[in-house]
C-alpha cells in the first residue's frame, strides 16, 4: 500500500490548508500559488482514489469468492 493512515491524515491537512487559503482569494490577486497547490495535491488525491478502488475491487472479489465457497458446501 502506498498510503497509510498517517499519510492520508497529512494529505487531508495539506489539502484543507490549501483550500482555506484559496477561500480568501480575490480575482485581483495572483493565481499562481493556487495553481501550484492544485498541481501538487491532485496527483496525490488521484493515487488515493486509485488505491481505494483497487482495495474495493479486491474486497468485492474476496466476498464473491466467500459466497461461492459457502454456497458449495
Amino acid at each position: 500500500m502506498i498510503f497509510n493512515i498517517e499519510k492520508l491524515d497529512d494529505l487531508e491537512k495539506t489539502i484543507s490548508k490549501n483550500l482555506m487559503q484559496a477561500d480568501n482569494h480575490h480575482w485581483d490577486q495572483p493565481h499562481k500559488p493556487y495553481w501550484q497547490y492544485y498541481r501538487q495535491d491532485m496527483p496525490n488525491v488521484l493515487m488515493v482514489i486509485r488505491e481505494f478502488r483497487t482495495l474495493l475491487e479486491k474486497l468485492k472479489s474476496a466476498q464473491e469468492k466467500d459466497v461461492k465457497d459457502n454456497s458449495s458446501t
